[in-house]
């Protein structure tokens, strides 16, 4: 049996989509980021407070390459699948530590992929981000 705080839960709620325009700038100023064809991570690390969740997380798509928003939501859509059957790989991550990791994942492509490259490139972004804070 799996201690409750590993438990993975496949849910993507409402309080770890990152909102908070302070953090989203935040993001993009520093230059911390990882990437995998056609997923870009942006990434900050901060002490964890109380009521914020230990990852946060936000999507975007490119306007200038997707021009439509039908497109543009339909790329989003399949990121926040992506994202939440595989976001216990980041939670436990952060969680060994008190900090909390915001990021921006960013779609960066020309066209729209299926969802198992996006999928693999998710998981290739992520084995590169453990990298990077495992180092640091």
């Amino acid at each position: 049996m799996t201690p409750p705080q590993l438990q993975q839960r496949y849910k993507l709620p409402r309080k770890n989509i990152l909102r908070s325009q302070k953090a989203i700038t935040g993001l993009f100023q520093p230059g911390f980021f990882v990437g995998s064809f056609p997923l870009r991570i942006n990434y900050l690390l901060h002490p964890k407070t109380a009521e914020t969740p230990s990852v946060q997380v936000m999507f975007s798509v490119i306007k200038k390459r997707f021009k439509k928003a039908t497109d543009r939501n339909r790329i989003k859509r399949l990121l926040r699948e992506v994202y939440r059957l595989n976001q216990h790989e980041l939670q436990v991550l952060v969680l060994n530590e008190e900090q909390q990791l915001a990021m921006a994942l960013i779609y960066t492509g020309q066209e729209l992929l299926p969802f198992q490259v996006l999928k693999s490139s998710f998981l290739q972004c992520v084995q590169k981000l453990k990298k990077k804070l495992n180092h640091a």
